[in-house]
């Protein structure tokens, strides 16, 4: 009976399980192990997933505490984040959208002193990832149908990082029901919301017209700690 993971117990490997991988960023070869999660390339310094990397053995394996349970919340945001930042490519607009948001989500879970951290990541950094998807299929960026595609793609790409089925069915939940609220009503849910609109009260409401933006505030929010947040930003 092994005491490790045969996939990491190098005596098992075969000689393509060491592969070189290109970086996008400046062209260099980047060697991997297969197991590893990142790297980061030599020349240039960009950091960045391995992309032949599938932990969604870690689901049914019994030594998945070996390498994705013992990942603690930062790299857990870390490689979900690289791995957004790698299916946006050069959008940063919707990449930067996405780390504010978790980042406003991490605080508003913080002061509510409710909410999952990796439900919150998760729905953070993958909110919007339907929305290339959406514009290709339908030449939009409506709401509703980045609610449709972004499901899919999130899942996808949580399951090769090895994240647990109902960590992933809350995500995709909030996810499909983030431009619909009332469909869903969760504590996650509402904080990540809030943390959208944090972001995005600038773009959608005039900020200048303060008593309209307080009454916009008071009612569009559904957290105390996003409202206070809201008014400390905005007012």
């Amino acid at each position: 009976m092994p005491s490790k993971c045969p996939g990491q117990d190098t005596r098992y490997w075969k000689p393509d399980d060491i592969y070189e991988v290109t970086c996008h960023k400046c062209g260099e070869s980047v060697e991997f192990f297969k197991d590893e999660i990142r790297r980061k390339c030599r020349k240039c310094g960009h950091l960045f997933l391995n992309p032949k990397l599938d932990l969604g053995c870690a689901k049914w394996c019994q030594f998945a505490d070996q390498c994705v349970g013992s990942l603690g919340k930062d790299e857990l945001r870390e490689t979900l984040s690289l791995a957004m930042k790698e299916y946006f490519g050069d959008d940063k607009k919707r990449i930067n959208h996405a780390l504010k948001v978790t980042e406003f989500a991490e605080k508003i879970s913080e002061g509510e002193k409710e909410g999952n951290p990796q439900v919150l990541i998760g729905a953070g950094l993958l909110h919007d990832i339907g929305i290339h998807e959406a514009e290709k299929k339908y030449g939009s960026s409506k709401g509703s149908y980045q609610e449709k595609e972004g499901p899919p793609i999130a899942k996808e790409i949580m399951d090769k990082l090895g994240w647990k089925d109902e960590v992933i069915e809350e995500v995709c939940r909030i996810i499909g029901n983030h431009h619909s609220p009332g469909k869903y009503d969760t504590p996650n849910f509402k904080i990540l919301t809030d943390a959208d609109w944090l972001v995005n009260l600038r773009d959608e409401y005039d900020i200048a017209d303060k008593d309209k933006l307080k009454k916009m505030i008071s009612r569009i929010f559904q957290t105390n700690t996003g409202r206070k947040m809201a008014k400390e930003i905005y007012l």
